[in-house]
This record gives structure tokens, C-alpha cells and sequence, in this order.
């Protein structure tokens, strides 16, 4: 019977095509083409080309790039990258404080001698790891973008990229910019594998790693918001436990009960997966099950959308929701509507345990006059853990400083001696001063062998935004 509904999915999928026409627009915004020095526009978002850029408003450290020279296509965001063979840094202006969304992209190919696959690093901002000996030696042939949700209260915001002993750091594209309003609260439900804690405090003093983002029965889509959803079917424990809901052709009733234009798209909150009747008879002892893989003993951020576009009628529906299993939540949006088709989601912390996964699980309720149960959409943010020491690039200068200071009594009659004899010894040679092109950018860098088909190793360039430091 779901073939019916392959006609309805498809043009709920080409409209969904049509919202980058409308996305969101952030105020604070970066989109970096890393490495290059043309801009690309993909769903809607411009990317700068770093190498050429007049903005002031961002800063790259010491860096070189590299092109693939054996790419058949002009407009593609991961022709060029950006390598990092010291410690080095991103570095934005920020204006508006508040919760910003960071992905950085990466796209290996081979450039001469350089195999951007052999690259080991780390990647960090203030005093978090986002990303630890980070490789992608067995990647397919497209791009890896990692997205992290965080707070940024400062008027500058770091990514620092730190290579590992003989090796190497790269980026292809960067993005970072501010979500929409009240996108996070706090306060949420605290899950463990042996039940509930509590409310759990301090959300936006964390930072997240998306690690898995579900379309519950539909396709494959992106939103306004530029984020990725996939099926669920790979995630699903007894295909046989449910059945694809009917799409929704109606109009959705948004800012009822919680769910906004950026919660999640259209597609995801006009189809969903519900119980299969037939083969469970709407027994309240039978359930809907997914598996998500997530990393042992650790704490998530979990988001689970729903919207009833299974009901004609309200108040007919509830249903409950179940993590692991010793917690469950009843799901019943009539106590706040009298809506049907009102997209609203429900945020839990959830510890997980030493499975290696973590499992969702909706059922029906006796006291529910239709017995069945529904889940649309599925996020799971990781908590990543503070470290207590983070590199942090360009520090060094800070260091130099105080350490001088302390000192400069004792060195002061030394160093004077130093200068008059190197006014003596002016040095005649001048490798290394580069011109200063249009934007303030200083660039000392020799001609990227990489781009020919020849050996880059060694050979990188040092890049300096005027006032940066």
C-alpha cells in the first residue's frame, strides 16, 4: 500500500527543494571557501573565497593552499583547501552574542605529492577538542562536513587547527553563524540507562556534536536552517513494527505548541512513521524501535519532533515515548492545543550507557481511544567533554611578553648592545617580506609547487590579517 504515497513524497521533496529560495537568513554570518580565490554559492549561501578576500572581519593564520588539479568541474566548493603544517587558526568577528551553528568541511584529493587523506590534526575552540586525531584515510569520494552547536559570548571566536607530529592540518570550507532566536532553552528531562535524574541545567554552557540527524518516514531532504536528514529505515530494530505514515498535503500549524519554521522542515513534520496495526494488533505491549550508535558513557542532547497527521480529529492520540528502558515520557499535545498537525519537539539529556547505543522507542496507550504511536524526526548532539588544556595558536607572542616583562631590568644594558651591533650588520637580504595585497593581507609565500604536479611539502605560506594581532 506504500507505493500510494511515492507520488506525494516526491512533491513534498521538490518543494522542500524551493525553501532555499526563502532560507534563513542569519545577521552574523561567515561562509569560507577555504584555500580558494573565487566565490561559490551553494543552496543559498555565498562562499568567500579566503585567498582574495577584502573582509576584515576574519583572519587566517600561517597557511598555505592547494588546489585539485584533477577536478573536472569549475564551481565545485572542494576544489582547493587550506593546509596547516604548524599550529594555526580561523578567526571571525562576532557581533551578535548568542548560539551559532559551526561546520567545517573536508575533501580530500591529491595535489602533486600532497594526499590530503594522510592529514592527522586536531581541531579546537577555547578549551574543547571539537574534533581529536582526526583523519580521513577511508572516506569515500564526498566531502565530510562536521557541524557543532554552541554559545559564542565574545566579541571574536578561534578555530584552531593544530597538525600532529609529521603530519599535516587541512580545511575546505567553513561556516559559522547564529541560529535563529530561542533556537535552545535549558532545562531539560536528565536520562539514564537506569531511569530519570532530574532536570538537567546549563545547556548553553555546552558545545555539541551533531552525530545524527532522521527524517522519520521520508526521504533524504535539507532545510533552511542548511542541515542534512536522513532516513530512518538503516536506524529501525523490526521493519515489520511499522508502516510509513500517509503524508501530510494540509498546511501546518507552527508556533502552536513549540515547533517553528526552523525546527525542523516541512518534510519532516508532514511524514512520520507509526505503528503497524496489522501485524500488532495495537497492542499496548507492542513498539516502534531505533538503534542510533553513540559513544559509550557519554552525555547527548536528544531531540525527537512530532506532529499528529495521523488524527482527523484532537484529543483522540497519546501515546508513550520511551528511552532506553527504564524512562517514558506520555506524548500528548492536546493538553496545550486543540490543534491536530502542530509541529512541537521535546529536548532530553540522555546519558548513554556502555552498549554503544542509544534506543528510542514509541508505543501505545490504553487510555488512548486511537491505539497507535508516531515519531517524525530524530537529533543526537554529543556533549563534548572540556579539556584541560587546548592549544590554542598565536599564544606564544602573549607568553613572550610576560616573560620579557619580568626580565627587562636584567637585559636592558644587553640588549642594547644587541642593537647596536645589528645596526652595524644591517642584513642586505629580504626572503621572506612579501607585498601586501588589496584587503591587508601579507603574504610571503613561494609559488605552490602542489598546483603543477610537484612536491608542496615544506613549501607553505604565511598569511597575516593587518591588525589581527
Amino acid at each position: 500500500m506504500e507505493k500510494f504515497y511515492l507520488f506525494p513524497l516526491f512533491l513534498l521533496y521538490f518543494l522542500s527543494l524551493l525553501l532555499f529560495s526563502s532560507a534563513y537568513t542569519p545577521q552574523n554570518k561567515y561562509f569560507i571557501n577555504c584555500g580558494s580565490k573565487s566565490n561559490i554559492t551553494v543552496n543559498g549561501r555565498n562562499f568567500v573565497g579566503d585567498s582574495n578576500s577584502n573582509s576584515l572581519s576574519f583572519s587566517v593564520g600561517p597557511s598555505s593552499t592547494v588546489s585539485d588539479t584533477n577536478s573536472s568541474t569549475n564551481n565545485s566548493l572542494y576544489q582547493t583547501a587550506r593546509i596547516f603544517t604548524n599550529p594555526s587558526f580561523y578567526e571571525f568577528d562576532i557581533i551578535d552574542k548568542g548560539t551559532y551553528y559551526v561546520r567545517i568541511h573536508f575533501f580530500t584529493f591529491v595535489s602533486g605529492r600532497t594526499n590530503l587523506a594522510d592529514a592527522l590534526f586536531d581541531v579546537s575552540v577555547s578549551d574543547f577538542y571539537l574534533l581529536s586525531n582526526f583523519a580521513l584515510q577511508n572516506n569515500s569520494n564526498s566531502p565530510v562536513i562536521e557541524e557543532f552547536l554552541l554559545t559564542i559570548n565574545g566579541s571574536k571566536f578561534s578555530i584552531q587547527f593544530t597538525p600532529h607530529k609529521n603530519s599535516f592540518a587541512f580545511v575546505s570550507a567553513v561556516e559559522v553563524f547564529l541560529t535563529p532566536p530561542n533556537f535552545t532553552t535549558d532545562g531539560f528531562p536528565h536520562v539514564t540507562p537506569i531511569g530519570e535524574n532530574g532536570d538537567y541545567y546549563g545547556i548553553p554552557s555546552q558545545v555539541f556534536r551533531t552525530i545524527h540527524r532522521v527524517n522519520v518516514g521520508g526521504p533524504k531532504t535539507n532545510d533552511t536552517l542548511w542541515r542534512n536528514w536522513i532516513p530512518d529505515d538503516e536506524y529501525l530494530l523490526s521493519a515489520g513494527s511499522a508502516k510509513t505514515c500517509a503524508s501530510y498535503n494540509g498546511t501546518l500549524n507552527y508556533d502552536v505548541i513549540g515547533g517553528t519554521n526552523y525546527s525542523a522542515p516541512d518534510l519532516v513534520y508532514k511524514t512520520c512513521k507509526e505503528l503497524n496495526l496489522t501485524v500488532n494488533k495495537g497492542s499496548n505491549s507492542s513498539n516502534i524501535s531505533w538503534q542510533f550508535g553513540v559513544s559509550k558513557s557519554s552525555r547527548h542532547m536528544v531531540r525527537l519532533h512530532f506532529c499528529d497527521i495521523i488524527s482527523k480529529d484532537p484529543y483522540l492520540l497519546k501515546f508513550n515515548l520511551y528511552i532506553y528502558s527504564y524512562f517514558s515520557q506520555m506524548i500528548y499535545p492536546y493538553e496545550k492545543t486543540d490543534q491536530v498537525a502542530a509541529p512541537f519537539y521535546w529536548d532530553f539529556v540522555v546519558d548513554s550507557d556502555n552498549s554503544g547505543y542509544l534506543n528510542i522507542s514509541v508505543g501505545p496507550r490504553e487510555d488512548s481511544t486511537t491505539k497507535t504511536a508516531y515519531l517524525n524526526g530524530v537529533e543526537i548532539m554529543e556533549f563534548i567533554k572540556e579539556s584541560d588544556f587546548v592549544h590554542i595558536p598565536g599564544n606564544r607572542k602573549k607568553v613572550i611578553f610576560v616573560v620579557v616583562g619580568t626580565v627587562c631590568g636584567v637585559t636592558f644594558v644587553f640588549i642594547l648592545a644587541v642593537l647596536f651591533l645589528l645596526k652595524r650588520m644591517r642584513a642586505k637580504h629580504v626572503d621572506g617580506v612579501g607585498s601586501k595585497p588589496e584587503g591587508g593581507v601579507e603574504c610571503n609565500e613561494e609559488p605552490l609547487r602542489g598546483d603543477n604536479g610537484s612536491d608542496i611539502s615544506g613549501v607553505f605560506s604565511q598569511i597575516e590579517i593587518d591588525g589581527a594581532r
